[in-house]
């Protein structure tokens, strides 16, 4: 438990640090607030916090034990910061000593250990956040041992695996089971890749899984990084890669994908994208999908039909349904949304 207290605290007190003034301030703020309150509520989106390194040695339920023991102990008084110091930074990577207290019931309790003892906790900066990049800190099956790794019903689900396993038919779109097809519920449904993946075992387009994540894309796809996501948002006439739009569902996203050569439907969803210039509306061609075939997807959800239904009513209604509302980042508006759902037809 001790190890997961100074992880946080150090996190809070180098994002803290880090800060310059103006967004970059309130950018920081925002992931401590965020980082400490997933920490007791919601273990899957203190997950995102770790660098992408440390996600692929640690597994999501290994993680979760070890938040599993600080439940109820943070709010049992505020964390302060005594002393801290960067020792060293180069791009966007950062080592820092920390010294952090906590004060509960009149007493000053140590939370980190000196750090001429344990040495400077690394970090780096991701999709620009900042993330740990001390994988070897959290312990793994050194730390836990195989049988102290928590169940999924031991760490109770939180609000983006219960959006992601709503299978409700009174939504818009078939429901896609992405913890069956990938192994478990997300975080483990949405791991960051290199490499080519096969979707077809849910159908095409994708509604959600493993995906790419090396780097924000830019703006023209012919710009793009191997393995970037997500995408900006906006109407495309040139295709993205399906891995790196992937990454915009996991962002509480929704895409729509579409190949026809009728002028006018690709007008009207030009019309659409514009009237819905939300930075979670991605929409772009897919030549992989059936000739004269739209669909929109969110995570979990597709909805897949002809050109000749096409019908701006129904994309919007979907989009409605459907943006924001899985939301592990808390991307929208710095909760977690659940929009009200469209009365059964």
């Amino acid at each position: 438990m001790r190890w997961y207290l100074i992880l946080a605290v150090a996190l809070a007190s180098l994002l803290l640090a880090c800060g310059d003034g103006g967004q970059d301030e309130r950018e920081i703020k925002e992931a401590v607030e965020g980082f400490f309150l997933a920490l007791n509520e919601d273990p899957p989106k203190a997950y995102t916090y770790l660098s992408q390194d440390c996600k692929e040695q640690i597994s999501f339920l290994q993680f979760a034990t070890g938040l599993s023991l600080l439940e109820g102990f943070l709010g049992k008084g505020e964390p302060e910061v005594k002393d801290f110091e960067i020792k060293d930074r180069e791009g966007d990577e950062l080592q820092a000593d920390v010294e952090v207290v906590v004060h509960s019931e009149g007493e000053e309790i140590a939370l980190t250990q000196d750090p001429e003892q344990r040495g400077p906790t690394r970090f780096v900066k991701e999709d620009g956040r900042w993330r740990f990049s001390d994988c070897d800190v959290f312990g793994g099956q050194d730390a836990f041992g195989e049988e102290a790794v928590a169940t999924p019903e031991e760490v109770g689900p939180t609000t983006a695996q219960r959006a992601e396993a709503d299978n409700d038919p009174d939504l818009p779109g078939q429901y896609v089971d992405l913890p069956a097809l990938y192994g478990g519920p997300y975080p483990d449904t949405a791991q960051h890749e290199s490499e080519q993946i096969d979707y077809r075992a849910q159908g095409l387009p994708p509604a959600g899984g493993p995906h790419w994540g090396q780097g924000a894309c830019p703006v023209d796809p012919n710009d793009a990084q191997p393995f970037c996501g997500p995408v900006p948002a906006g109407f495309y006439t040139e295709p993205w890669e399906a891995e790196s739009l992937v990454h915009n569902m996991e962002h509480a996203g929704v895409v729509v994908w579409y190949n026809t050569s009728d002028q006018n439907v690709i007008d009207d969803l030009r019309e659409f994208a514009q009237e819905n210039s939300d930075l979670s509306l991605v929409v772009a061609p897919f030549p992989e999908m059936e000739e004269e075939t739209i669909a929109i997807t969110a995570w979990s959800r597709r909805d897949k039909f002809p050109t000749s239904e096409y019908d701006r009513a129904r994309l919007q209604e979907f989009f409605d349904a459907h943006a924001c509302r899985f939301d592990p980042e808390e991307l929208c508006g710095g909760q977690p949304q659940e929009r009200d759902r469209p009365a059964p037809s």
